[in-house]
């Protein structure tokens, strides 16, 4: 029976080496691992983009502030539209159809 093949992904931090460097800490990695047990090999991983997530977030904010803002403005203005109108809810009604038209 063959034996199937199994992979192990293994985050250790630089500092297995006195330099912390990282050539330097696989380098100690792959004299510890022997190949009976199998080999070493680099996995880039992306940087993260620092900050990203905290501009989001305030981005978020910002946006429901300005809803917030303007739904009291479109509220403000159909008080404004119902009073200079005198409540007639026709007039209101062809004014918003004149406004949302545009």
């Amino acid at each position: 029976m063959a034996s199937s093949t199994k992979y192990m992904l293994v985050s250790l931090p630089t500092s297995i080496s006195p330099s912390d460097d990282r050539d330097e800490a696989l380098t100690a990695l792959r004299s510890t691992v022997t190949t009976d047990n199998g080999t070493v090999q680099p996995f880039k991983i992306p940087e993260f983009k620092m900050g990203t997530l905290d501009a989001l977030v305030q981005q978020a904010d910002d946006l429901s502030k300005l809803e917030s803002a303007c739904e009291a403005v479109v509220a403000k203005i159909g008080d404004a539209l119902r009073s200079l109108l005198e409540g007639d809810e026709e007039k209101i009604a062809q004014q918003k159809t004149v406004n949302d038209s545009t």
